[in-house]
């Protein structure tokens, strides 16, 4: 904790400096609201249980961060990005270990594009989080509810791109992203840095989108491997169009992952390896595993102030004959109560079909909830 107050102590001092020279901000988003549910675990056979808490980053997480860009040639800048997750309900960091677990990069642009060395985002990240391929931009990939046998966030999205599986970000990256027009395109390697092993925790992506007269249209894959050169697979397609302010939004996100594949986890900051095994009860760990996320939406600026979304999601989990679905529906409001904050509100209801073990204890067939918070941006 000493280091870590230290170290935010530096660069608070470091931005005061560069704020003079207008290179440098000191950004972040603050995230806290009220979470209801109507079934969670249960405290014992047979009981039925709702919960409303206290929920951190319940739209969107909270964060900090510094970055900034200086030219150092001729139509050649360079830029870093430091960014770092917290908890406002208690003030502790997102992650335990890594202070800066969002991003930690340094790198060159110019008129041919970026080039961004360090801890990333993904492709997969980006154009979900962008509202790109997502009605909700990955909102509410914060708040886990329970469905069946199997807790998954209110946004499934979250559950396939998100620090579990190692799809949201990676270390060790080289990320190229380049603007021709209406033509973006962008490669990204990281290295697994295992000695012996050149490939093992080594990953290979590559995106590219089109943007122009209202329509937006995105595609990523990616692929991570393990020590034994299994590939974990994730791609993901999808746009938007814009018209009379009104948007639709519609995407697909599919992630594989083989028998037997063990991500290398001490290579990778996050949590630890969530495996194929979690994903259904009783299932063989061994069995290949795909999850694929359907996604459609509609996004209305009602007024300045007033923001408006719905999304449903289909979210379905296989290994072998085995398959559970999951059917989200969710409305979400925004209201503007200045040009940096938000209240906003959101109601939501999932369903799981074609479960292949019977309804537990511990989980229901279904889930309603309800969120109200307030969001500040800096």
């Amino acid at each position: 904790m000493k280091k870590t107050l230290v170290a935010i102590a530096a660069l608070a001092s470091l931005v005061s400096v560069a704020q003079a020279q207008s290179s440098m901000v000191l950004y972040g988003v603050l995230d806290a609201g009220v979470r209801n549910d109507s079934n969670v675990a249960k405290a014992s056979t047979g009981a039925a249980q709702s919960l409303t808490q206290f929920n951190n980053g319940a739209l969107n997480t909270s964060r900090f961060g510094i970055r900034g860009t200086q030219d150092v040639a001729d139509g050649i800048k360079a830029n870093f990005k430091l960014e770092s997750g917290l908890k406002p309900g208690n003030g502790a960091s997102s992650n335990a270990t890594n202070l800066f677990d969002r991003t930690a990069s340094v790198g060159l642009q110019n008129s041919l594009g970026s080039l961004d060395l360090g801890r990333v985002t993904t492709f997969a990240y980006d154009t979900t989080a962008s509202y790109t391929i997502d009605p909700l931009g990955l909102e509410m990939t914060n708040n886990n509810q329970v469905a069946g046998v199997k807790a998954i966030n209110v946004n499934p999205l979250g559950t396939a791109i998100g620090s579990g599986f190692f799809t949201s970000r990676r270390d060790n990256s080289m990320k190229y992203m380049g603007t021709f027009g209406p033509v973006s395109a962008g490669f990204a390697y990281s290295f697994g840095n295992v000695s012996g092993n050149s490939t093992a925790g080594s990953s290979a992506q590559v995106m590219a989108k089109y943007s122009a007269n209202g329509l937006n249209l995105a595609a990523t894959t990616d692929s991570l491997t393990d020590a034994t050169s299994l590939k974990q697979t994730l791609t993901t397609f999808g746009g938007n169009y814009t018209i009379s302010g009104v948007k639709l939004t519609a995407g697909t996100v599919q992630l594989k992952t083989p028998a037997g594949y063990n991500a290398v986890a001490g290579v990778l900051s996050g949590s630890t390896y969530a495996g194929p095994s979690t994903f259904l009860v009783g299932a063989a760990a061994t069995a290949d595993t795909k999850m694929t996320v359907n996604d459609i939406g509609l996004t209305y600026q009602v007024t300045t102030e007033m923001n408006l979304a719905v999304a449903y999601y289909t979210a379905k989990f296989e290994q072998n004959a085995l398959s559970n679905t999951f059917n989200t529906t969710a409305a979400r409001v925004r209201y503007a109560v200045g040009k940096t904050t938000d209240i906003y509100g959101e109601i939501d209801n999932t369903k799981a079909t074609g479960m292949d073990v019977s309804k537990s204890a511990a989980a229901s067939l279904s889930n309603s909830g309800y969120t109200i918070g307030l969001q500040h941006r800096f």
